[in-house]
């Protein structure tokens, strides 16, 4: 088995186990979706459990739905930046499509954007492109409150209409809530809820093989999001290195402030999200995640795909999905995008070319680059949190590509490469 990576960064959940009480405020399931049904509390019973967890600050604490409306949308591209520094764009993205013989994935090592993909393929290239931005938390829930509509959702995703429990959830026995949680983390999580030292990957009706289902890794969780938003609500300010003035610091010039490695440098999602966060906690502005809290898809620049004749493909060629009714502020929720060329066009996905390289389609990351992921926080006015910022001294961040993490991606490289050979 690879290295995994990602793990550090997700707490299980284990202590909910059937907490299905509505609170007046409760928060809505991610993308509006109404599935859970009366179990709706459980999911809001997740969140609270997980932001109790990371020990929320003052301008989070202090934030509720009257005194923090103002949105604020923090916004990123899918594609794996960090590996593209590390490795190289073309070796990058060829590896994020990886599969190996033992079942384990290139998106396990490499895909940590809060958005995973899979790609059908045929002798010519690329088919389709699947990517989700479903946290797994909630997922699990639906194993152990709805395992039915869970069944069905899975045996959409991978197009086998004859699925059933057995496939989803294994030998293991899944005639109670706690044990179809336990089943279903395992087989599509790669992680056991009751023990932490279990080693697994996700199972092939979420690693790609036969399906991508919902986000896998650890760094790509309800956890993992929460605990940044938390760990970048500090007030900071950093000492100009050029004209000696303090301002608002850059996320990489944050980062290493923040506590618990909560978050990455050299991500997309990471340093943005901090620097964002952090600036307005300075600011001692109450932050607070809208709700529903999610990922979402909130564009894609479909304009920048051509068709063999050079023109732009349509937009409706991806399909947008995993939304639940629209709420009221119109905001766009969608946590899956397929893309697939209709058979009547007359060409395949890998006939498309990049308006931004002039290459044709060959591998998921030239289509993520495309998709802008973003999480809706609402913020409120300035000075409302009382603050004290530290001021840091003047900081040089070390370029991405010549960081010590980019011993680890280029050694996953190269064991992916030796085992596929």
């Amino acid at each position: 088995m690879l290295p995994r990576r990602g793990r550090q960064r997700y707490d299980d959940g284990r202590a909910i186990r059937n907490r299905s009480a509505v609170r007046k405020d409760a928060v809505g399931a991610p993308g509006g979706l109404t599935e859970l049904g009366e179990e709706l509390g459980s999911w809001d019973a997740r969140v609270a459990e997980v932001t109790a967890s990371v020990k929320p600050p003052p301008s989070l604490t202090q934030a509720n739905r009257t005194n923090a409306t103002e949105l604020g949308v923090p916004d990123w591209p899918a594609v794996p930046v960090r590996a593209r520094a590390c490795l190289g764009g073309g070796l990058a993205d060829q590896r994020c499509d990886a599969h190996l013989p033992s079942g384990e994935t290139g998106r396990l090592f490499f895909q940590e954007e809060y958005a995973e993909w899979r790609v059908l393929r045929d002798e010519a290239g690329p088919t389709r492109f699947e990517l989700t931005t479903e946290l797994g938390d909630y997922w699990v829930l639906l194993a152990r409150h709805r395992p039915e509509r869970l069944v069905e959702l899975v045996s959409e995703f991978a197009d086998e209409p004859s699925l059933g429990a057995g496939e989803v959830f294994g030998d293991l026995d899944r005639d109670t809530s706690d044990a179809r949680a336990e089943a279903f983390s395992r087989r599509f999580l790669g992680r056991s809820l009751t023990d932490k030292n279990w080693p697994g990957s996700p199972g092939s009706l979420n690693n790609g093989e036969r399906a991508i289902t919902c986000l896998s890794r650890g760094d790509n969780s309800l956890f993992a999001l929460v605990n940044l938003v938390a760990a970048s609500a500090v007030a900071l300010r950093i000492t100009d290195g050029v004209d000696g003035e303090p301002r608002f610091p850059s996320g990489s010039e944050a980062i290493p402030r923040l506590t618990g490695g909560a978050a990455q440098d050299c991500r997309a999602s990471d340093p943005l999200i901090a620097e964002r966060i952090v600036r307005v906690a300075t600011e001692g502005r109450p932050i607070r995640f809208d709700d529903p809290i999610g990922v979402y898809i909130a564009a894609v620049q479909s304009q920048d795909l051509l068709d063999p004749g050079g023109q732009p493909i349509p937009d409706e060629w991806f399909q947008r999905s995993r939304q639940g009714p629209p709420l009221a502020d119109g905001l766009v929720r969608h946590q899956r995008l397929t893309l697939e060329v209709p058979q009547d066009a007359g060409f395949n996905l890998s006939d498309i070319i990049s308006r931004r390289t002039g290459e044709p389609m060959r591998w998921g990351a030239q289509i993520a680059e495309l998709v802008e992921i973003a999480v809706y926080v609402r913020v409120g006015d300035p000075g409302i949190v009382q603050v004290e910022a530290d001021l840091l001294p003047p900081a040089d961040p070390v370029p991405c590509a010549a960081r010590d993490e980019c011993e680890g991606l280029q050694e996953s490289a190269a064991l992916i490469e030796a085992a596929t050979e």
